[in-house]
Formats: C-alpha cells, sequence, structure tokens
C-alpha cells in the first residue's frame, strides 16, 4: 500500500526546509529530512504529507519521487513546477530561486515539517544518514540498488495494530479507486 505522490506539495515543502536552511541544503540531506517528514506523518497519523513510493538505499530510506525531482525537475516524463522554485542540483545542493508558497499544505502538515526540522535540522546528511540508520528499524541495509519500504512497513515499526492497517489499507485503496474512476 502505497499513497499517490504529490509534487506540488512536494515544491511547497522542499522550499519550507531549504528556507530553513538558509536557502541551499545538500541534496541528501533534503531527500533524509523528506522522508522522514512522511515516516512522522504515517506514524501520527497514518497517512503521509507527499506520499509515493519509499526505499531501502546504501545511504539510508528515500522518498523516490522526490530524488527523481532533484534530480531531473520531472516524474516519469511529466513536467512539474519544481524547477520553478527550486534550482537544478548544482553539485550536491539546489536552492530556493522562489516562494510557491504552502496553500497546498495544512496546518498540521506545516506543524509536522517544523517539528522535523527543530528535531533534526542541525544535522548534516552524514549524520542524518547515520541517524536512519540506526532509528527507522523500516530500513534494511544494503550494499547496491533498492529495496521498498511499504507504508506498512513503517506503520509496523511505528506499533499500529494490525486491525487499524487493515482498515487503513482498505481506505486508502478504495480512495485509489475513486480517484481512478474521477480522473
Amino acid at each position: 500500500m502505497n499513497f499517490p505522490f504529490n509534487a506540488r506539495k512536494a515544491t511547497q515543502v522542499a522550499a519550507l526546509i531549504i528556507k530553513k536552511e538558509g536557502g541551499s541544503i545538500n541534496i541528501m540531506k533534503l531527500v533524509k529530512l523528506i522522508y522522514l517528514l512522511d515516516r512522522m506523518s504515517i506514524s501520527k497519523r497514518g497517512i503521509p504529507v507527499l506520499g509515493g513510493d519509499y526505499f531501502s538505499m546504501k545511504n539510508g530510506p528515500v522518498s523516490s519521487e522526490t530524488l527523481d525531482l532533484i534530480n531531473s525537475g520531472e516524474l516519469y516524463g511529466q513536467p512539474t513546477d519544481w524547477l520553478d522554485f527550486i534550482s537544478s542540483r548544482q553539485a550536491h545542493t539546489v536552492g530556493l530561486l522562489a516562494d510557491p508558497g504552502t496553500d497546498r499544505l495544512s496546518d498540521s502538515e506545516m506543524e509536522f515539517v517544523n517539528t522535523l526540522y527543530a528535531e533534526h535540522g542541525r544535522r548534516d546528511q552524514f549524520q542524518l544518514r547515520d541517524w536512519c540508520h540506526e532509528n527507522c528499524a523500516e530500513w534494511h541495509p544494503i550494499t547496491q540498488g533498492r529495496k521498498e519500504i511499504s507504508v506498512q512497513n513503517i506503520l509496523d515499526v511505528a506499533g499500529w495494530d494490525q486491525n487499524e492497517i487493515g482498515f487503513l489499507i482498505r481506505e486508502a485503496q478504495v480512495g485509489a479507486e475513486l480517484d481512478a474512476m474521477l480522473a
């Protein structure tokens, strides 16, 4: 079970984090912070802020779509507004070009960003990687490639009851079916 990725929210969240960093950020740090944001949201309310696919990789867990946006500014060949607000990667950093606003983020999602940054913002990319390796039990060490991390894995680690997880999965499936019908 995964939730659809929201590219517009990803742009807004990345911009918030980059602002907190002073205008530019290391790519690995940004990817880790965004993964941890979704992890926090899933653990607390059963749904992510951004959604998408999560993977264990050599340097820890990642949000696949966020990494795609950082690397190319697109998702599966579909343009997004990412490059209107976030710079192309320069070596290992990206910067803020303009403010995309926060109209797609709820108050609780904004609070998650603030809480996350208060807890992890002082760490550099390597400290964040190490923290994820030590504290994200859903992540599995690998030397190359990637291994999927499901939302159910995150909920299991967070201590959700199997009945709650089953209910959430059914609700997510119904939501996906409705989205497909309306598309």
